[in-house]
C-alpha cells in the first residue's frame, strides 16, 4: 500500500490552508480596528490591533506545536496564549459587530479591557521566549540530526530527479533541432551539387591565347593572311595585348608576320 500523500492533500496544504488563513484574517481586520477606535485609538494606530491579535495567535500556536513536538517545557503557556488570542478575536469581532448594529454600547469597562491587550500580549510573549529548554540527551539530539540529515537527502534527491528531468527534455529539444539542421544542411549541399552540376555542362569561355590560336586557325582555313595585324583586328586587340598572350612558337622561323 503506498504511502505517497495524494496530490490533492497536498494542494489543500500548500494552497487552500493559507488561502484560507488569509481571508480570516482579512476579515477580523474591521472589526478589530473598530473596537481599537471605540477603546480610544486614533485611526493612525488602531490598524495595529489585528496585527497585535493575529501575530499573537500565530507565535502562541507555533510555540506550543514546537514544544509538543520536541517536548520541552512551556507547551500549555503557549497554547493557553493562543486559545486566549482566539478568544480575544472573536470577542472582539463580536463586540464591534454589535456595537456597530446598535446592540450594545460602550463602557469603561470595555473600553479598559481593549486597552490591556497590547500589555498582556508583550508580557505573554515574553513569558514564551524566556522559558528554558530542557536539557535533552545525545541520542535524542542525534535522532534530531538523522531526521534532519534524512529530509535533506530526500529534498536533494527530488531536487536532482527535477532537475534530470529538465535535462533530459532539453536534450531531446536540442537532438531535435540538430536533426532538422543536418536534414536543411543536407538540402542546401544537394543544391549545391545541382548548380555546380549545371555549371559543368556549360561551356568554359575561351581564355586569349586560345581565342588568339584559334582565329590564327580560322584565317588559315579561309586562306586568308595570316599576320598579327589581322588577328589583332579581329580580336579587336592591341599588337602588345597579342604578345602577351600570344600561344608559344616553336622556332623564331615559325612567327606570324607583323603585317602582309
Amino acid at each position: 500500500m503506498s504511502t505517497a500523500v495524494p496530490w490533492y492533500i497536498k494542494a489543500v496544504l500548500r494552497i487552500a490552508l493559507p488561502a484560507a488563513c488569509l481571508a480570516a484574517l482579512y476579515l477580523s481586520i474591521p472589526g478589530e480596528v473598530a473596537l481599537a477606535k471605540t477603546a480610544g485609538w486614533s485611526e493612525h494606530y488602531a490598524p495595529a490591533m489585528p496585527v497585535c491579535l493575529s501575530v499573537y495567535a500565530l507565535a502562541a500556536g507555533a510555540i506550543s506545536q514546537y514544544r509538543r513536538k520536541m517536548k520541552l517545557p512551556g507547551e500549555r503557556t503557549a497554547l493557553i496564549g493562543g486559545v486566549m488570542a482566539l478568544l480575544l478575536a472573536m470577542g472582539a469581532q463580536s463586540i464591534s459587530h454589535l456595537i456597530e448594529q446598535s446592540y450594545m454600547g460602550t463602557s469603561w469597562r470595555l473600553v479598559v479591557a481593549v486597552s490591556c491587550v497590547p500589555p498582556l500580549v508583550i508580557a505573554h510573549l515574553i513569558h514564551m521566549a524566556e522559558t528554558p529548554s530542557q536539557v535533552r540527551s545525545a541520542s535524542e539530539e542525534m535522532e534530531e540530526l538523522r531526521a534532519v540529515v534524512h529530509a535533506f537527502m530526500a529534498e536533494s534527491a527530488a531536487s536532482l530527479i527535477g532537475r534530470s528531468q529538465s535535462l533530459v527534455k532539453q536534450c531531446d529539444t536540442v537532438g531535435t533541432v540538430a536533426g532538422e539542421l543536418v536534414k536543411a544542411a543536407e538540402r542546401e549541399n544537394g543544391r549545391w551539387e545541382e548548380l555546380l552540376h549545371e555549371l559543368e555542362k556549360e561551356p568554359r569561355p575561351l581564355t586569349l591565347t586560345e581565342r588568339i590560336e584559334q582565329t590564327r586557325k580560322s584565317l588559315a582555313d579561309k586562306h586568308g593572311q595570316v599576320t598579327v595585324a589581322n588577328i589583332c583586328k579581329t580580336l579587336g586587340i592591341s599588337s602588345a595585348t597579342y604578345y602577351r598572350h600570344k600561344p608559344s612558337e616553336q622556332s623564331t622561323a615559325g612567327m606570324l608576320p607583323l603585317t602582309a
